[in-house]
């Protein structure tokens, strides 16, 4: 699937691997120029180093506060404005709810749910002027998962309830705001779930769930994210796409 995003400038966060990079090499394919964040400087740069379209490499932890101001002045810097921001970065720290830290649901809220929120807030007076486009993505975990994920539930249904509000409130603005909720996706993300309960075990019976009968691809979340962001989605807003191979149709 392909999307026109020649001279668009997109910011994407946690793009050094899984679906943030899935989605940075969709747009690159498409003509979009992108700033890609994350932590991992070597990692970013070597992706960079394999786009087509010149990129804006930003390493940057948003675990902390003034990653924020760092991010926002690198960006527009470079860009001088933006068209797109897509919100990607996560992290998720598996807990029983009886054994919870408050420490590990602060430092969850905070990347995911806090600095999501923040960057849109950095980046509203350039998507105003462009009548960009801002993509979340949340999680079908967001519905109640259950299991060890409480804090990681907890901050992706606020992410859901954001997108709502946001669009509501930038509609008038020209602003489109949407999220894509992966459900089993292949992809890093799940390796503390591995170590906690086993990889095989993961796989085989998480998989049960879902309709298709497989695990999704970075790749096929960065399909359906790329169309929120394009103008092909020009009346979409306000809504969360479901990308789980009906796992939460059951």
């Amino acid at each position: 699937m392909t999307f026109d995003f020649t001279d668009k400038r997109v910011v994407v966060t946690g793009a050094s691997r899984g679906i943030g990079e899935a989605i940075v090499r969709q747009l690159d394919r498409d003509g979009a120029r992108v700033a890609l964040v994350a932590r991992s400087a070597e990692r970013l740069e070597a992706i960079a180093s394999e786009l087509t379209n010149p990129a804006v490499v930003v390493p940057a932890d948003l675990s902390t506060h003034d990653s924020i101001d760092q991010i926002s002045t690198a960006v527009l810097a470079e860009f001088g404005g933006l068209d797109v921001l897509i919100n990607n970065a996560a992290i998720e720290r598996n807990q029983p709810a009886s054994k919870v830290t408050g420490e590990a649901i602060d430092e969850t809220l905070f990347v995911n749910l806090r600095q999501a929120f923040m960057l849109c807030s950095a980046f509203a007076k350039p998507l105003f002027a462009s009548q960009g486009s801002i993509v979340n993505i949340t999680s079908t975990a967001a519905t109640g998962a259950g299991g060890t994920q409480g804090a990681y539930a907890a901050s992706k249904g606020g992410l859901n309830t954001l997108t709502k509000n946001l669009a509501n409130e930038w509609a008038n603005k020209g602003v489109r705001v949407n999220g894509v909720a992966p459900g089993l996706v292949d992809t890093e993300m799940w390796a503390p779930t591995f170590d906690l309960l086993g990889e095989d075990a993961v796989r085989s019976n998480f998989v049960k769930a879902v309709p298709l009968g497989r695990w999704g691809t970075a790749d096929e979340i960065a399909s359906v994210a790329c169309f929120l962001a394009s103008d092909q989605a020009s009346y979409v807003t306000g809504q969360t796409i479901k990308v789980d191979g009906g796992m939460t149709n059951i």
